[in-house]
């Protein structure tokens, strides 16, 4: 379905004339096989993008998660006059609440959240330009609420045309950290405690570190993952994630995609000794920064050695030595995440509402997302309410 864009720029030309605009038209594609071609060109071109904005990933996580839970893709791409893809705006809708709900792809298993975008065109999605296409959207899909959330407001120097919206801080940031160039990747990474550990572990029969090569060790790391999981979800009285229908099956097969040719869609790392795997990481990269999924650590003894911490300090190195230029170990505070991260990238949510039901919706979660990132910033707080969920049986 073709919507009009608005007909003029909000730029000016040197001379003080409007400019002329790039854009031409858009399109609502409404499965993931007809823009694929759209998406591939795009992402062929350098647009700006996070790897969970990568197709296959995008493709993995619906195949498996979105579909299974209802929802439907509202892919919007926007083209030049030549009818070149300019951007792809990737979402999906769902019901919440009663309320028509267009959010990206991913759900809670994406920390990173944005648009497809030409640098070329990001400087026309401005605020009015962004609203006149949201609101035609809006009014052919009978959408009552857009809640975009977790997205940065920049990536690799490329500004986030969603950051022209009216938003507020996401609940949680993402801690990241910058590949030091005179920092070799063999150097060590952790203080002379976590480096005792480390030599301690190293005693242990068939210790070793590295990224899964093939489908059977996949399947081995990801056998002792969901265990690990499971345990630690039920012993702090958190809802499993990963027990959700379909999630382990789109991380295996993410997994598994890109691994023949050394780019798999997730990859997987693991810290193994004494039969078991001692930590596991799985994370995503674009070529220039890591950014951490999922982690998880061994309910044994060997806990104790902080076989996590020691995990990431080698994955940390490994990027170093492929090139990469920055990590960051997803969104959430951690204490562990001090040991490698030396700030955070704030995050922002924002909620645009074209109805009464969506009004409403957007308010309550804009109350609930802040009231979750006061609560967050208050250790002793959250340290109460970890304390009650253990005490309450799930």
């Amino acid at each position: 379905m073709n919507l009009a864009v608005l007909p003029t720029s909000d730029r000016l030309a040197a001379d003080g004339t409007p400019s002329p605009s790039i854009l031409a038209r858009t399109q609502v594609l409404g499965d993931l096989a007809a823009a694929e071609p759209l998406w591939r060109r795009l992402e062929q071109a350098g647009a700006a993008a996070t790897p969970y904005q990568r197709f296959e990933w995008v493709a993995h996580w619906y195949r498996h998660v979105g579909r299974a839970n209802g929802a439907v893709p509202l892919i919007v791409a926007g083209f030049d006059r030549d009818d070149a893809p300019q951007f792809i705006f990737p979402l999906i809708t769902e019901r919440r609440h009663g309320a028509r709900v267009a959010a990206f792809f991913g759900g809670s298993h994406s920390n990173l959240n944005m648009p497809i975008c030409t640098q070329a065109v990001a400087a026309e999605l401005t605020k009015a330009r962004l609203r006149a296409i949201l609101g035609g959207i809006a009014a052919a899909h009978r959408i009552d609420l857009f809640a975009l959330i977790g997205q940065p407001h920049t990536w690799r120097e490329s500004v986030n045309p969603f950051a022209t919206l009216s938003g507020q801080p996401s609940a949680d940031d993402v801690y990241f950290g910058v590949m030091e160039p005179e920092r070799l990747p063999q150097d060590p990474l952790l203080p002379s405690k976590m480096r005792k550990k480390e030599r301690q572990l190293m005693k242990v029969e068939g210790f070793r570190y590295g990224p899964a090569a093939t489908p059977a060790d996949i399947d081995r790391i990801l056998t002792f993952f969901r265990a690990q999981k499971a345990a630690r979800f039920a012993a702090h009285g958190i809802h499993n994630v990963f027990a959700e229908p379909g999630v382990m099956e789109f991380i295996a097969d993410a997994c598994r995609d890109g691994l023949a040719e050394g780019r798999p869609v997730i990859e997987l790392h693991a810290l193994e000794g004494g039969g078991d795997v001692l930590a596991v990481i799985g994370g995503v990269c674009d070529g220039n920064r890591f950014s951490v999924m999922f982690n998880s650590i061994t309910t044994s003894p060997y806990a104790r050695k902080s076989p996590g911490i020691i995990l990431m300090s080698h994955v940390v190195a490994n990027c170093a030595a492929r090139g990469l230029t920055s990590f960051d170990l997803g969104a959430g505070r951690a204490d562990f995440k001090t040991h490698f991260c030396s700030d955070a990238e704030r995050r922002f949510d924002c909620y645009v509402s074209y109805s009464l039901r969506g009004h409403v919706l957007a308010w309550t979660l804009r109350r609930s997302s802040a009231l979750k990132r006061f609560l967050k910033a208050n250790p002793a707080l959250m340290s109460a309410i970890a304390a009650a969920r253990r005490r309450t049986p799930t």
